[in-house]
């Protein structure tokens, strides 16, 4: 089932352009035909993209009169997004890159796959969570798209679908990021499965497995360094362009709930979407937590069992060794910087509502 929905989100990712490498067989592959639809793509997104955002833009200022704010509000919201969308195209090669890291990783996975006793119950509820926020916010945004115009025509709807699946380049590119550190979870809680299988047995066979499995653990390691250092100016864009979109999103709602006659509709599917696009960038930073506490899991159960020469050679590297991600080294990933960002998005909206009712006046 998880491979089935990672195909069918890199099927998606290469059909907007945001990558040319596809899934076959578990393998990624890049083609002629992959690399030349992927760059004819790029091209369209970039100079078609500006005009059809300033086409909908005149649409949705023609709808009603709004007041100056939302219409300055709106405009930084859609040139922050088309900024970190022009980024995330030129930097197509660099996650590629990632993509390579990361394939050594799923082939050793695969081939321990019938030793491996179970994924943890936790990580499957975090990749299908992650998917349906996911699926969630990309579906959203082309609904959205049909509340700035009471016409529906074909041309319309060209228009909305083409913005609508740029746009999504913003949900899908973290989602990659966030592919890259489940495998490589998975294969950290692998590790701490059969050391701890392996604790327990006396037997010569097994204990020669640990040599393995810290090869395996100092590969995942690495692996997940060289992710997160390519993916760190994506990663600081994205949040960025999440933290705009959390400010403006709440303004709006605010504004189109009570200042403004609003079908219930769209405020109840608004107030739905904009809870789940803060889950969704929660999903992210708990995954990079889980990933550092996967990597250096406490080992104090080992104390009361006899230890071997092979345990406490992994005992003494698995300490001294703390995996530590940061973005481009200014801050490290986790739940309290995702609490801190709330945070200040909600200092920032009762900024915006304070300017709205002083220019109102």
């Amino acid at each position: 089932m998880v491979y089935s929905l990672v195909k069918i989100f890199f099927g998606y990712s290469l059909a907007i352009g945001i990558t040319s490498q596809k899934l076959v067989n578990h393998e990624f592959q890049s083609t002629f035909f992959t690399q030349a639809y992927v760059m004819v793509a790029n091209v369209v997104t970039l100079t078609i993209l500006p005009i059809v955002m300033l086409r909908v833009r005149l649409d949705f200022q023609a709808k009603m009169h709004f007041p100056n704010l939302i219409l300055i509000t709106y405009n930084v919201r859609y040139v922050v997004s088309y900024l970190v969308v022009l980024y995330t195209v030129l930097s197509r090669g660099f996650r590629d890159t990632a993509f390579k890291e990361v394939q050594p990783l799923l082939r050793k996975l695969r081939q321990r796959q019938n030793k491996c006793t179970r994924i943890r119950r936790s990580l499957m509820i975090l990749i299908y969570l992650k998917f349906f926020t996911v699926f969630w916010l990309c579906i959203t945004e082309t609904i959205f798209m049909f509340y700035t115009t009471d016409t529906i025509n074909l041309n319309n709807i060209a228009k909305f679908l083409f913005l609508s699946n740029n746009l999504n380049i913003l949900e899908t590119v973290p989602m990659g990021y966030f592919l890259a550190l489940w495998h490589v979870a998975r294969g950290f809680d692998y590790v701490n499965q059969r050391l701890d299988e392996i604790i327990t047995s006396s037997s010569p066979r097994k204990l020669k497995e640990v040599e393995e499995l810290w090869l395996l653990h100092a590969g995942l390691t690495k692996t997940s360094l060289k992710i997160n250092r390519i993916y760190g100016p994506q990663m600081l864009a994205s949040r960025l362009n999440f933290f705009t979109i959390g400010v403006v999103q709440a303004y709006w709602g605010a504004f189109f709930t009570f200042g403004v006659s609003t079908p219930v509709f769209w405020i109840v599917l608004g107030f739905i979407g904009y809870y789940i696009r803060a889950l969704d960038n929660y999903l992210i930073d708990n995954m990079c937590d889980l990933v550092m506490e996967y990597q250096s899991s406490a080992k104090h159960a080992w104390s009361e069992k006899r230890w071997t020469k092979e345990i406490s050679g992994y005992v003494t590297y698995a300490s001294s060794l703390k995996l530590q991600l940061r973005t481009c080294g200014l801050f490290q990933p986790n739940r309290s910087l995702w609490f801190s960002t709330i945070s200040s998005v909600f200092y920032y909206i009762l900024m915006l509502l304070q300017f709205h009712m002083v220019m109102g006046k």
